[in-house]
């Protein structure tokens, strides 16, 4: 599957749109799964920007450079849905 494809042009009030990825194309991350940060110190850069969630009990980073392909996780911190998006 691809995700970029440049469909063509549509015309309005004389300024060209371009559409780079169509409506839906890029998926959200559904069911993420996580790591300990000393698991993830084996394979994260220390330098990987993350995005931090933190509700006074329950901790989570999710990786900006993961995000880089999805736009966009559905997930839960302890009982508060939650959207992460980059």
């Amino acid at each position: 599957m691809a995700l970029l494809s440049l469909l063509p042009a549509i015309q309005h009030a004389d300024k060209r749109i371009y559409q780079a990825v169509a409506r839906d194309a890029i998926l959200a991350i559904e069911n993420p799964t996580f790591v300990s940060a000393e698991q993830a110190d084996k394979f994260m850069s220390d330098h990987e920007p993350v995005i931090g969630l933190f509700d006074g009990t329950t901790a989570k980073a999710y990786s900006a450079w993961a995000l880089e392909a999805h736009e966009i996780v559905n997930d839960w911190l302890g009982e508060r849905p939650v959207a992460v998006t980059w």
